[in-house]
């Protein structure tokens, strides 16, 4: 037998539907309603002017930022395809990207441009953008945009936010992110502050309950067991850590050749689960110290 060879679930149909960062089951982000509402106000002009309020969406890890911005902007790419809007968005983690060069060339990817993989540089990376706003408009989302800001002296942000026809929503865990853009960018970005506070116990378990009809099998956990989750969830303040414990659960009843997730299977998913986000939060303030003893130095 391989190695990795295993035996089907008693518990799972489809394990992807809790995995950090995939989309509503059904299309919409739950409980968020209020938002996205606001969210679109601000942008509803883009399709009057062509430009529109720039946002900073912030809240702790788990509020559903980037699930909500994913959204919106699907949501405005549908209607200018059905108003024939010259709007076109890009959406760009730059957590991922790590500097303005990638974070720039992923956007005008975003945006439809044939960006090569070497040759280009910076200057001509932003021509290529200019040429696009002539007859088009641009609605950009830079995620984990504290990974750029302290990048150069001359934040990309700042350059975006210069650009004609260009609206930036910029996401991050906190707002001091927002302070830390120099003056001049500051003046002129002023963006509209949106806070997405953390899931309430009933909200938790909404969005939960909804996962798990699509992730597992027919009757594999109590209603009364799933509250327990949720509560857990929402005292930590991040609906990821629920989709750890449903599968840390379901794993540890499949090991057992359970039919159903009884109360030592979600008692072993609290605690990995919360055992894993103290771990992360550790290596946060790690990364923060790293982050700070890098600033004093180069003053």
């Amino acid at each position: 037998m391989s190695l990795f060879t295993s035996e089907s679930s008693n518990i799972l149909k489809d394990p992807s539907w809790l995995q950090p960062l995939s989309d509503p089951p059904n299309g919409r982000p739950l409980c968020r309603e209020a938002d996205l509402k606001a969210m679109a106000n601000y942008l509803s002009e883009l399709f009057r002017t062509g430009q529109a309020r720039n946002l900073f969406i912030y809240g702790k890890p788990g509020t559903g930022k980037t699930i909500c911005v994913k959204h919106l902007l699907s949501e405005v790419n549908r209607h200018a395809s059905e108003t024939n809007s010259p709007v076109l968005t890009a959406y760009v983690n730059a957590g991922k990207t790590r500097t303005p060069y990638y974070t720039m060339a992923e956007i005008l990817k975003q945006l439809g441009v044939n960006v090569p993989s070497a040759g280009w540089q910076m200057f001509r990376l932003k021509q290529a953008f200019e040429h696009l706003l002539i007859e088009k408009s641009a609605l950009i989302a830079v995620d984990e945009v504290d990974s750029i800001i302290f990048k150069e002296k001359e934040p990309l942000v700042y350059y975006l936010n210069r650009q004609p026809k260009t609206t930036l929503i910029l996401i991050s865990n906190k707002i001091e992110d927002a302070t830390q853009l120099p003056e001049r960018a500051l003046s002129t970005f002023q963006p509209t502050l949106i806070y997405l506070e953390p899931y309430t116990p009933e909200e938790t378990g909404r969005i939960l309950k909804e996962r798990v009809e699509h992730a597992f099998k027919p009757g594999a956990i109590t209603d009364k067991l799933l509250n327990t989750i949720a509560q857990a969830t929402s005292e930590a303040g991040d609906i990821r850590l629920g989709f750890c414990i449903l599968l840390l659960a379901a794993a540890s009843a499949d090991k057992a050749r359970k039919r159903m997730i009884e109360t030592e299977d979600v008692q072993v998913g609290i605690e990995n689960g919360t055992s894993l986000g103290k771990i992360k939060k550790l290596n946060q303030m790690k990364k923060q110290l790293l982050d700070l003893k890098k600033k004093y130095e180069r003053k």
